[in-house]
């Protein structure tokens, strides 16, 4: 039988029509837990929608061993769940500072250009993201801050040109708990932990405030909001 938060993504799959029968998808799997589910429910329903799966991980070459554990943690990863990964590896700092952006930015794009150049190589027609609820709270709130029409609002897109999210309708808790409940070990990129970003800034101090003094389900109605 299968888990509720799986059946959650498939019908949110079916609703969007992220996927038709016959694609190739490129997903890109850092490690972490949001691609690590990711990767495992679109394993889980490649053969019932008729789909393939292809992993792209991009070293980003700035956390020296903890990059290259989490390189070595995806290759296993694949092979055990019988996918195919292409690796990247890209100088992200030395490419910030040639393009005067941040690294933020400049992982961004280089992770983008992987994707695109993957479905070059293999063929694929779609590349798929980890996003959730939680990223798309995230997103709502800073372009608020930043100054936002409509548009902002909506912040992440389920599907956006070839881009499918396919995890926007689960939240950061409920991915955990399926990785807790399927026994799959993740990476934490400790990165992710620090406040030198804007989005970080808000993941680790605005969202729990939201969540402890105003609602506890303040992500969830953000993420409602924007859809």
């Amino acid at each position: 039988m299968m888990d509720k938060k799986r059946k959650k993504v498939e019908q949110y799959i079916e609703q969007y029509q992220m996927i038709g029968r016959g694609d190739r998808i490129v997903t890109g799997v850092s490690g972490g837990a949001d691609s690590v589910c990711l990767l495992f429910v679109l394993c889980e329903l490649r053969k019932k929608l008729g789909f393939e799966v292809i992993v792209c991980h991009v070293n980003h070459q700035l956390r020296a061993e903890a990059a290259e554990q989490d390189e070595a943690y995806v290759k296993e990863l694949c092979r055990k769940l019988d996918v195919p990964c292409r690796i990247f590896h890209e100088n992200v700092e030395l490419i910030a500072k040639n393009g005067k952006k941040s690294l933020e930015e400049a992982g961004r794009i280089v992770r983008s250009n992987a994707f695109e150049t993957v479905c070059r190589e293999s063929g694929a027609n779609k590349i798929a993201t980890a996003h959730h609820k939680n990223d798309n709270a995230e997103t709502v709130l800073l372009n608020l801050a930043r100054g936002s029409g409509l548009q902002g609002m909506c912040g992440i897109r389920p599907v956006y040109g070839n881009r499918i999210r396919p995890l926007l309708c689960l939240t950061r808790e409920e991915i955990e708990d399926l990785l807790r409940k399927e026994n799959l070990p993740f990476r934490t990129d400790a990165t992710n932990l620090e406040t030198d970003y804007a989005r970080n800034r808000i993941r680790l101090n605005i969202l729990p405030l939201f969540r402890e003094e105003l609602n506890p389900r303040a992500c969830e109605h953000l993420a409602e909001t924007a859809e």
